[in-house]
């Protein structure tokens, strides 16, 4: 299931990401694996088979814990 993922929420190495305010190019369907979690941040990469051709333009994406809920609207799955 599918669940807002808020700033005071930590991710870790692994998680799977979705955005909800995703660029054009990659669209709300693409999901996002979570390559690095740090204090401040977290790193991803696209892992759905349509971001196959999208891996030039978008191979790693930073997010900051900070922008959650404001700038950045992203779902983490959580299979509970």
């Amino acid at each position: 299931m599918w669940k807002s993922l808020a700033y005071s929420q930590r991710v870790c190495q692994g998680d799977k990401i979705r955005f909800n305010n995703a660029p054009r190019e990659v669209g709300p369907q693409t999901l996002f694996q979570v390559v690095k979690a740090d204090e401040h941040y977290f790193e991803v990469c696209p892992i759905s088979q349509e971001c196959d051709t999208l891996l030039d333009l978008v191979t790693k994406k930073i997010v900051r814990y900070f922008d959650l809920g404001y700038y950045v609207q992203a779902e983490i799955w959580n299979d509970e």
